[in-house]
């Protein structure tokens, strides 16, 4: 009788060190887990930024093919220069592409033509300017009043790294619930007060003296070229001047007419510069007498 005893307390003692055994071992498997899926987090964000870094090294690539697309037209089709020639009362002589951050793409070396070019799509925004607040201000003075409503509708705080955005926080949008209706009443009057400056700001830059005197748009249908548009932005810009600004009903963007817009950039992996202002413009909702269009 003693020695069953005795064994059954030797079976006990063994289960009791396996299961605390097991429970070690599950510790151990659960952190080797978590940190796996740690490490996939990591990949996955790293494809993320990879993938961004693709597509607009591609989109940068795709844009100066384009330009030297543009030169080749109006180098050599005879028929768009001579519709180039009669549009701006001059004869241009050979058009080449111009590197740098300036808003003139191209220029013919008798500075006739400098020009701005777009891809664009029916319908379809596409950039026509972005910079911090800061930069909009500076060079507008009179919005100096409103640097808080723009700066709370356009940028997000930053990480402690002062690189990336904190996606935890929000934006203080344009409405009645976080203004009264006076104040954003005022900040819309404000901006139509000072709209042919903010037009000139967004399709000249900062440096008025090298600007673009024409836009040069290509539209695809299906990723395929299928016209050629050409406006003088002095143009475009009196046609802008006869639109209101207005905030839409997402309280997050400010649209001119239904061809423009100001919004916060956003993308950019969460880059402190998601937090620029950006214009976005839609060409083919442009409704101008003068311009110049070839099928291609």
């Amino acid at each position: 009788m003693d020695d069953i005893n005795q064994q059954s307390k030797i079976i006990k003692i063994s289960y009791k060190k396996l299961y605390k055994q097991k429970c070690k071992d599950l510790e151990v498997e659960e952190k080797k887990i978590n940190e796996l899926h740690e490490k996939i987090k990591f990949l996955e964000e790293e494809n993320k930024k990879l993938n961004l870094s693709i597509s607009n090294s591609n989109t940068a690539k795709n844009g100066y093919k384009e330009e030297d697309k543009i030169c080749d037209y109006l180098n050599f089709d005879e028929n768009i220069r001579k519709k180039v020639n009669e549009f701006i009362s001059g004869i241009y002589d050979n058009c080449i592409k111009l590197k740098g951050n300036s808003k003139v793409d191209i220029m013919s070396e008798n500075k006739i033509i400098l020009a701005q070019i777009k891809k664009y799509k029916k319908e379809q925004f596409q950039q026509l300017d972005r910079h911090y607040v800061n930069d909009l201000i500076k060079f507008i003075p009179e919005l100096n009043e409103y640097e808080e409503i723009l700066k709370n509708w356009c940028e997000l705080p930053l990480k402690d790294d002062g690189k990336y955005i904190d996606k935890d926080k929000n934006r203080i949008l344009l409405s009645n619930k976080n203004y009264t209706e006076q104040m954003l009443s005022d900040f819309i009057n404000i901006l139509n007060k000072n709209k042919r400056i903010i037009l000139e700001y967004a399709f000249y830059g900062i440096n008025q003296l090298d600007k673009p005197i024409y836009l040069i748009g290509i539209e695809y249908i299906k990723n395929v070229r299928s016209k050629l548009i050409i406006y003088k932005i002095s143009d475009i810009i009196n046609y802008l001047l006869l639109q209101k600004f207005t905030i839409t009903k997402s309280k997050s963007v400010i649209a001119l007419g239904n061809s423009l817009t100001l919004q916060r950039k956003g993308g950019d992996g969460g880059k402190k510069s998601s937090n620029q202002l950006q214009f976005k413009i839609i060409i083919s909702k442009l409704n101008i007498n003068e311009y110049i269009e070839h099928e291609l």
